[in-house]
């Protein structure tokens, strides 16, 4: 938009300059025709003849160049005098606005240490003390969004200890009473057993709510390191190999030794665990689930496929809805784990996609960018 503004301040100097040699260029031309046309009548009005004629006749000429000289460097002068205030204040505007332009960058960069002095009453100084304003009020709600979150981490990090300790005590006494299962009776020792299980997935529920309340109010901290993604996933295998086991899948690793990125390691495992036991659940027993990976110069890929039921074009652009069950969900399930997933890989600069055919398959695409 400046530059645009510019543009037309500098085709209004050119016409204005083409205008001003075309009004001089006129007036020459109409003084000369001027003096065409009246010599006789002067000459004729001061009676001079002969000699005197020819003599007179070049004074007018020598006194019609010299007024003209004296009219066209006064004309110069004045263009170049006009040029030279026009460009002065051109090149003042363009550095003013060089200048707001600095201070907007910086603005963008979460830098609101400015100091913008008001040296003028002009234009560019009422817009640059409106921004300075803008500065300060974004500065005082960075300050007080950054006080926000600590007090939400302590809240959070205080409900966390508040529900975690009865689960616990809860959950030591139902061990405890497992132990001892012999001096139960059988109906009792169904309902210990039914009450470890609901205390499991009530475990699990809370470190998961827990977890995404962390990411969506950004009050985790993560520690990015450069990780090696085969081992990564070899780690994930390790953590899910029971789950493998139960229903006598298999997980095929297809990626090269050296490829890396940088991430929190624990909060990827996490992510990838999530997204396998998605594929787990969904894919019949005996079948192969492949993990890939590649690296370009943008960001590393992995690619997660299953052989499953697949998902319904209805739930497709759904999967990763807090708390969205699709129509083949387990009963058990909350439909928080790919929410989860998709959370951490975005916290990381990265994004997941998901293609599906339905009695065919999932695959999901996560590009973690570098």
């Amino acid at each position: 938009m400046n530059s645009l503004k510019n543009r037309k301040i500098k085709i209004f100097l050119i016409v204005m300059i083409l205008s001003v040699l075309l009004l001089t260029a006129i007036l020459l031309a109409f003084l000369h025709w001027s003096q065409e046309n009246n010599k006789e009548e002067i000459l004729t009005k001061y009676e001079v003849e002969g000699l005197a004629e020819s003599l007179a006749l070049e004074e007018i000429h020598n006194q019609f160049y010299e007024n003209s000289y004296i009219l066209l460097a006064y004309f110069v002068v004045m263009l170049l005098l006009m040029v030279i205030c026009f460009l002065a204040v051109l090149n003042n505007n363009e550095k003013e606005i060089r200048k707001v332009r600095n201070y907007l960058q910086e603005m963008a960069n979460s830098n609101y240490q400015l100091d913008i002095e008001n040296m003028s009453e002009s234009e560019m100084s009422n817009l640059k003390n409106e921004i300075y304003k803008i500065v300060l009020e974004l500065k005082e709600r960075t300050e007080n969004l950054a006080k926000d979150r600590e007090t939400l981490s302590n809240y959070l990090a205080d409900i966390s200890h508040q529900i975690r300790t009865p689960l616990m005590a809860i959950t030591a006494m139902v061990d405890a009473m497992i132990e001892k299962e012999d001096t139960l009776e059988e109906n009792n020792r169904k309902f210990v057993y039914e009450i470890s299980r609901q205390l499991n997935q009530m475990n699990w529920l809370v470190d998961n709510l827990l977890k995404m309340a962390q990411l969506d109010t950004k009050t985790i901290e993560f520690h990015k390191e450069g990780t090696n993604i085969k081992q990564l996933v070899e780690k994930v295998e390790k953590n899910m190999s029971l789950f493998l086991e139960l229903k006598n899948q298999q997980l095929s690793i297809e990626m090269a030794e050296n490829i890396s990125a940088k991430l929190d390691e624990k909060w990827m495992i996490e992510a990838i665990e999530n997204i396998l036991k998605n594929s787990i659940e969904h894919s019949k027993e005996n079948t192969e689930i492949k993990i890939k990976a590649e690296q370009t110069p943008l960001y590393v890929q992995l690619t997660i496929k299953d052989h499953g039921s697949g998902i319904s074009k209805k739930d497709l652009p759904r999967i990763f809805d807090k708390f969205y069950k699709g129509e083949k969900a387990n009963k058990n399930s909350f439909g928080i784990g790919l929410s989860l997933a998709k959370s951490i890989i975005e916290s990381h600069n990265g994004e997941i996609t998901v293609e599906s055919e339905k009695g065919k398959g999932t695959t999901f695409f996560i590009k973690l960018y570098q």
